[in-house]
């Protein structure tokens, strides 16, 4: 197997257990940024809220490498450019401190925007120029 198709298969892997993996992350993700995001937004001390922000960056990081290993076309799809922005934003908060809340709305809505836009927006490809489904 080429290395080009190991990381863009023809079908996307599968393992046992994924789809309650991501269901358990992504309901660990919601949980614990909705506690960092409070926190931040009441202008927490940061150890008061480290534990979500940790949760919430490896709860994250679980689900983009799932979504990685499943194909690699993710990452070069809207849904993985906006996923990257938002590890880039989360990871440069501290940059933007008066305005670390502005950046949080950001992540939040980048997260709104990949979750419930249309497939056609999803799957679309910057580099590509249109939708693509498969390499």
């Amino acid at each position: 197997m080429s290395f080009f198709r190991f990381v863009f298969p023809l079908n996307s892997r599968d393992f046992p257990g994924k789809r309650w993996l991501n269901v358990v992350m992504r309901t660990l993700h919601i949980c614990s940024a909705t506690g960092y995001g409070g926190g931040v937004l009441l202008g927490l001390p940061y150890e008061q809220i480290r534990i979500y922000f940790i949760i919430t960056a490896f709860s994250g990081l679980v689900m983009v490498l799932v979504d990685a290993f499943s194909n690699g076309i993710w990452l070069i799809q809207n849904r993985g450019w906006l996923i990257l922005l938002k590890i880039v934003l989360l990871g440069n908060l501290w940059l933007i401190a008066p305005y670390e809340k502005w950046g949080l709305m950001g992540i939040i809505a980048l997260s709104s925007i990949v979750s419930h836009g249309t497939a056609n927006f999803r799957y679309y490809s910057p580099i590509f120029r249109k939708r693509i489904d498969k390499l």
